[in-house]
């Protein structure tokens, strides 16, 4: 009888090895996770927003339901030709983990905000961002000499992360670099994005 209590304590023991972590680790850990410092838009959808989702075992989620929360940015303006792979609804955007466990946003907009963007993976909250920066500065979906001018006189005030285009949170020649590489960058038309009121766009992420 000792013998079958202890192979079933060993056989009990070896389902929790093997289940126990993949129940645990079926939950988002933003200690583990990664989402960039800086975040960027052009109307090109040429600037990367790169988020990775991990558990508290440092092992991807693929599949996790990644959101991001751009209500407080009204001066984001969406380009209407969107990446396929974009759910957009209100002011939210919707994507699914890779099997990496990785979203990476390459949105078509232009704007720049100050407000806060909230990203949460699964419900659980990764990260705030206070800025969104892109070289098209006016948000009218162009990159132009306009937007360096207004890149000018950011770079000559207070620092402020709506231009700070390369993320070395400074405001500097650098800067400057990244939107002259962007000249010229745009989309077809305009879509003004407001909270609340950008419409509903959904398109399946694959």
């Amino acid at each position: 009888m000792s013998s079958k209590r202890s192979l079933l304590t060993l056989v009990l023991a070896a389902l929790g090895v093997l289940i126990g972590p993949l129940a645990y680790g079926a939950v988002p850990d933003p200690a583990r996770s990664y989402v960039d410092p800086c975040l960027r838009v052009c109307p090109a959808g040429d600037l990367n927003i790169h988020i990775v989702v991990r558990d508290a075992a440092n092992n991807p989620l693929p599949g996790a339901v990644v959101e991001s929360d751009l209500c407080a940015c009204p001066g984001i303006v969406m380009c209407p030709d969107l990446p396929i792979g974009y759910v957009v609804s209100g002011c939210m955007l919707v994507a699914t983990a890779d099997a990496a466990g990785v979203v990476d946003w390459r949105l078509k907009a232009g704007g720049t905000c100050n407000g806060q963007v909230v990203v949460r993976a699964d419900g659980v909250l990764l990260a705030i961002r206070n800025a969104v920066s892109s070289p098209d500065q006016n948000g009218d979906l162009m990159v132009d000499a306009t937007d360096a001018g207004l890149m000018a006189a950011k770079l000559g005030g207070p620092y402020d992360p709506t231009a700070d285009l390369n993320c070395s949170g400074l405001l500097e020649l650098g800067d400057t670099g990244v939107l002259s590489a962007h000249l010229g960058h745009s989309c077809q038309a305009v879509v003004p994005v407001q909270p609340r009121s950008w419409g509903t766009i959904k398109i399946l992420y694959r």
